[in-house]
Formats: C-alpha cells, sequence, structure tokens
C-alpha cells in the first residue's frame, strides 16, 4: 500500500461551499462556521474563506478575519481566493488573509471560452507575473496557485505551467478534477509526475459530479500530494467536492495517517452547516448520515447485539456518537430484550411487544419513534419505565410570531437573529400573510429548554410581539 504523507488540509466550505446552489452565509455565519472548522481540524488545518475581489463576498472575508484576531486566532492560516489579477491580490491584502489562492485555467476550452481568446503563452505570463506580485511585492506568507481545469490538459502542458508558478515563488500548487471527470488510476498516475516534475507541495481539490471526489482525493494523495481540500458534506459547485468526515475517516481508519482532526466537533459541526444552508444531511451519507449507524434487519440486529463489527468498520464513539437501530416490521426480539434488560418483564411480555411493533410498522408504513416505543411497552406492561432520549442530539423546531400593526418589523428581524446567533442556532425567518405574521425556521437547538430561554428574552426585548407559538420537527422530507 503506498505510503500517504499528509501535511495539510485546506477546508473551503466558505469559498467553495459557498458556490452550491441556494447557499448565501452571512458575516455572522461566516465567523461562526470558521471557528467551528478551524478548531475541528486540528495542527493539520488551513480554511480558504471568500472571494474578496467580489464586493458582495469582501464583508464576509473582512468579518472572518477580525473575528479570529479576537479570539487570539491571528496565527491560524486563513486563505483568499482570486484570480490571476494584481487588483484581486491587492484586495485580498486589505482584507488581511496571511494566504492567497491565485487561480488561472491554461486548459484550451478555458482559454477559448472562459478567457476570450487568450493564448496559452500570455496564461503562463500572467501566472509568472502575479504570482511574483503576491509574494514578492505584496508579502503574502503564503501564495498558492491554481490549475483549474488541469484534468483536461495534456500532462506535458499541467506540468510546464506548474514549473511556471513553482519558479514565480509559488509555495503549493493546487490540481483540481475542476468538472469531476477524473479516474482514479488515471488521477494517481498524473499526480505522480507532476510530484516527480515539482518541488512545491502538491494539493488536491477533486469535484464530485461522478461520486469519485473521495476516490480520486485519497489516489491523488497515494501520488504523492501532501495536501486536499475538503468541504463540510460535500457542498460546492453543482455536485460539490470531496467530504470532509468521509476524508478524514477513510485517511484515519482505513491508511493509518493522523488527520489530527477532533472528530468528536464534526456532528456538530455538520449540524451547523446544515441548518444554515437548510441542506438536510441525507440520512444515507457515509459516515455523518443517521443510516451510517442504523440497523434495520433483524439479523443484523442480532449480530451487532452481540459484536459490532459484524457489521461496522467505524468506531462511532470517537464522534461522541451512538448506534441506533430502527423499531419496525423487520425487528429483532433480541433488541426488546436488550432494551428492557432489567425491567423483570416476562418472555411473553416482550414477544408481545416485539409482534405489535412489526404490526403497528406495517400499519403505518414506517419504522417507530422511540418515543412511541415506549408508549407501547407501558400500554402491554402498564408499567412505567423512563424514556430513552431521541437519536440525533440536536433538535429543530417552527416558531410562529404574531405582531402588533405598529412593530418596527426591520427592528425585531434584527433582534431575532442576533438573540440565536449569539448561541450559533441558524435560523430563517419569512414573512408571511395569514393568522402568524413571521415563520421562524429554528435548527440544530440542543434542548427545549434553550429554545424557550431565546424565545422568551425575545419577547422580554420586544414589546410588540402580542402572540408566539412553537412546534417541534420531527422528520424532514427532501
Amino acid at each position: 500500500m503506498a505510503t500517504i504523507r499528509l501535511e495539510r488540509i485546506l477546508d473551503t466550505t466558505l469559498r467553495e461551499g459557498e458556490q452550491a446552489p441556494n447557499v448565501y452565509f452571512r458575516p455572522e455565519e461566516k465567523c461562526t462556521i470558521a471557528e467551528m472548522i478551524y478548531r475541528a481540524l486540528g495542527p493539520k488545518g488551513a480554511l480558504e474563506i471568500g472571494q474578496p475581489y467580489s464586493p458582495k463576498y469582501k464583508e464576509g472575508v473582512e468579518a472572518v478575519v477580525k473575528h479570529f484576531k479576537e479570539i487570539g486566532l491571528e496565527n491560524a492560516l486563513l486563505q483568499s481566493h482570486c484570480r490571476v489579477l494584481r487588483q484581486d491580490v491587492d484586495i485580498a491584502w486589505e482584507c488581511g488573509t496571511r494566504g492567497i489562492t491565485v487561480f488561472m485555467a491554461a486548459s484550451d476550452k478555458h482559454l477559448l471560452y472562459k478567457l476570450n481568446g487568450l493564448s496559452y503563452e500570455e496564461a503562463l505570463r500572467r501566472i509568472k507575473e502575479v504570482i511574483s506580485y503576491a509574494k514578492e511585492k505584496v508579502g503574502f506568507e503564503f501564495v498558492e496557485y491554481t490549475l483549474e481545469d488541469a484534468t483536461s490538459m495534456p500532462i506535458e502542458k499541467a506540468i510546464e505551467v506548474s514549473k511556471v508558478a513553482e519558479e514565480a515563488g509559488a509555495d503549493m500548487v493546487k490540481i483540481p478534477d475542476t468538472k469531476g471527470q477524473a479516474e482514479p488510476d488515471a488521477f494517481r498516475d498524473l499526480i505522480t509526475r507532476l510530484v516527480e516534475a515539482v518541488e512545491i507541495p502538491v494539493d488536491l481539490h477533486c469535484h464530485n459530479d461522478r461520486g469519485l471526489a473521495v476516490a480520486n482525493s485519497i489516489a491523488g494523495l497515494k501520488g504523492g500530494a501532501k495536501s486536499v481540500n475538503v468541504a463540510v458534506m460535500g457542498i460546492g459547485e453543482r455536485c460539490g467536492i470531496a467530504d470532509f468526515a468521509t476524508i478524514v475517516e477513510n485517511l484515519e481508519s482505513l491508511y493509518g495517517v493522523e488527520t489530527g482532526v477532533d472528530f468528536k466537533r464534526l456532528p456538530e459541526l455538520y449540524a451547523y452547516i446544515s441548518a444554515v444552508t437548510g441542506f438536510a444531511i441525507p440520512p444515507n451519507s457515509p459516515i455523518m448520515g443517521i443510516y451510517a449507524r442504523t440497523h434495520k434487519a433483524g439479523t443484523h440486529q442480532k449480530a451487532v447485539l452481540q459484536d459490532p463489527e459484524t457489521y461496522e468498520t467505524i468506531d462511532w464513539s470517537k464522534y461522541g456518537l451512538e448506534r441506533e437501530y430502527e423499531f419496525g416490521a423487520m425487528q429483532s426480539k433480541e433488541l426488546i430484550h436488550k432494551l428492557l434488560e432489567g425491567h423483570g418483564l416476562s418472555e411473553d411480555q416482550k414477544m408481545r411487544i416485539v409482534n405489535r411493533i412489526r404490526d403497528i410498522s406495517m400499519d403505518k408504513g414506517r419504522p417507530l419513534r422511540r418515543s412511541e416505543v415506549w408508549r407501547l411497552i407501558e400500554q402491554e406492561t402498564g408499567a412505567r419505565i423512563a424514556l430513552s432520549k431521541e437519536h440525533g442530539g440536536f433538535i429543530n423546531a417552527i416558531v410562529f410570531m404574531k405582531v402588533k400593526p405598529s412593530c418596527d418589523e426591520g427592528s425585531l428581524i434584527k433582534l431575532i437573529r442576533k438573540t440565536f446567533m449569539e448561541e450559533s442556532v441558524p435560523i430563517v425567518i419569512k414573512d408571511m400573510t395569514g393568522d402568524w405574521d413571521f415563520i421562524i425556521d429554528v435548527r440544530g437547538l440542543r434542548s427545549l429548554e434553550q429554545l424557550d430561554r431565546l424565545t422568551d428574552r425575545i419577547r422580554r426585548e420586544n414589546h410588540e410581539i402580542l402572540e408566539t407559538n412553537t412546534s417541534i420537527v420531527f422528520d424532514e422530507y427532501g
């Protein structure tokens, strides 16, 4: 097995991730996301935090840089993402990031259709000139060059462009599979040849259009690359890029790589990104999807209760997570026996419960929630048994709000946002017609008590609110 020598993980949720359709992060959300990711990444981590050359996104980059200084993380490697243009480099420097990524394609179609017929020779000249300017004249501590659409070029040209970037002073060259078209073996060969040709480290940025982003990233690392790009939930342009959790889990448990990642921070990080983007974490998503650790079939449940390695290869405890079981038509009797261990119920009582669960599940066409199972147990036995916690760890809710006609809606919305963001709880506020004036979509709550405290505070601080009503969200369907 090839040795992987990982030196850096670059998270680009705040740059690539914000290019995902329908994703728009507010500056205060970017600060929270950046801090959560940085603390999860560990010592090998770096963050790409946005494209400051775009006026609408400059504010977010500046907010993150300021926030990191305020919390004592001014030495964190934050990178801006810019075109190969001097004015972009200047704007990034003004924003205060220590690092910068400059990108320009040199593939035939990009030169023709994106760069208006720019010649290959002129592209090389610009790449050399701007990298040198960013490193030597402006003074960026870290300059990375991205050879956009690298997998559409002959390997000889990809090597030539990378050497130009290296000679101009680049500290790292990024090879993206921009269209997600690479095949793992071929991508590994490309990276192997490139690593042999240049002295500076090679970075990887693999898109997931064909579902191969993780496979290609690992193949490229086997080929000698020392850095890899990830995004939380894999979000990004089109189908996104390699997923953070999937990459680091596989690097550690399959390849023995010490990533330095704090795995216990990942569930909360994923819940927060899910909340602010509005994207539910797909339940069948590897690693972080709830189905990844849920067992349905009775024979599976029986085996896993005796030895989890019968059907699992991932240690959920390092994430602070627990394995789950579905209570339904395939229900094993062993799970109910385990659940009711120590409660003194007879075998007949337990089997009646098993059969009731199976029957109700088939009638309803869905599994039973934990709370439904406990209620059923109480009905069958007359025993009051303490409720077990529901899976997931986070609560979503909808808050309905009615206000006086005289209400200053702008001030109210600012108050609501400020109150929830102070505890890093993402929300979406919707103005509506009908019996209620506003709906607040609240995601990623730690407890019902937290929701009560936040809504009480809002009501105390704004006396224009006439009424609120809260509903807990059990399930979300895409």
